[in-house]
């Protein structure tokens, strides 16, 4: 009789809606990934949620329509729009890369530039499937990826030489609390900008923002 298989892992663990917040005594997502972490969640982060809250109340504000879920991904979470199908937010600890990168898969993804072009024309930008948390500091694939501007995420220029410095902090620095926040100009999930925030130390926060079109 052979052997039996292994049922297969599952990365998500749970879907909320963020808006309107949990109730009294509901465990944070950030609670969950310090205690895996296993170390105490840093003062700096004792007003986390309400930031978070805040980024949906400015998101819904500029959009209208919206339906913001909250999913975890063990180390990350995300918060996702099902209505405009994007990202608003991400935000994790960095840990060691979890799995090799996997290129063919990368290779399946919808060639962002086709879409760059048709929605920015004349003002399309060469574009990459950027992660909006690194690869190598555990980022995931799928609901990590976006269009980024190729000379930004490659360092390629001053303000993507900024974003790689910042990007290299955080994967040489395991345990570090990170987030990424994607800002949008119009209903496509192309960003115009992103928001990129480091605790440096669990006592002090790096934050710059970079343009994206």
């Amino acid at each position: 009789m052979g052997e039996k298989r292994r049922p297969a892992r599952t990365y998500l663990d749970r879907i909320i809606v963020i808006r309107p917040t949990r109730g009294d005594g509901e465990r944070s997502y950030l609670e969950g990934l310090f205690q895996q972490a296993c170390r105490p969640i840093p003062d700096m982060l004792a007003v986390w949620e309400s930031q978070v809250d805040a980024w949906c109340v400015e998101y819904q504000a500029s959009t209208g329509a919206t339906d913001i879920l909250e999913v975890n991904l063990e180390t990350a979470v995300y918060l996702f729009d099902r209505v405009a199908e994007r990202v608003v937010g991400a935000y994790g600890i960095s840990v060691e890369q979890q799995r090799r990168r996997d290129t063919s898969r990368m290779r399946g993804f919808p060639n962002v530039n086709i879409g760059v072009r048709a929605v920015l024309g004349g003002r399309a930008f060469l574009a990459d499937r950027g992660h909006l948390l690194g690869h190598a500091s555990g980022g995931v694939m799928d609901i990590n990826l976006f269009p980024q501007r190729r000379e930004l995420n490659r360092g390629w220029s001053p303000e993507g030489r900024q974003f790689r410095e910042m990007e290299r902090f955080v994967s040489a620095h395991l345990g570090v609390f990170f987030y990424h926040r994607p800002l949008y100009d119009d209903d496509t999930w192309i960003p115009c900008q992103l928001e990129y925030g480091v605790l440096v130390d669990d006592l002090q926060w790096w934050i710059k923002r970079f343009r994206n079109k």
